[in-house]
């Protein structure tokens, strides 16, 4: 839950911050073509920044998510362990009261 939080802050982040770069180049007083320059540089950065965030979001999932899921599936085998006993325990009948 609060992974999800933090990916939330994070892309909010980003994307006020690239806004703010874009806004920052398009009311700088420069010629067309150094302001096309300046968008062209910030669009590459912005490319580079987001295929870095691609790549580490692969690893996660190459990584993260199949430790997970072994832990997940350990705990539902557990649970069925459990569940079983616990209906083993009510089929054996009960010894009458006072033997």
């Amino acid at each position: 839950m609060a992974s999800d939080r933090n990916d939330t802050g994070l892309a909010l982040f980003l994307t006020g911050l690239a806004l703010g770069a874009i806004a920052g180049v398009l009311l700088a007083p420069a010629s067309g073509a150094e302001t096309r320059r300046k968008i062209a540089d910030k669009t590459r950065s912005l490319r580079d920044e987001a295929e870095e965030e691609f790549e580490e979001g692969l690893e996660y999932l190459k990584h993260d998510i199949p430790a997970k899921k072994e832990r997940y599936a350990e705990a539902v085998r557990e649970g069925w362990k459990a569940f079983r006993a616990s209906i083993e325990k009510d089929r054996t009948p009960s010894p009458p009261p006072g033997a």
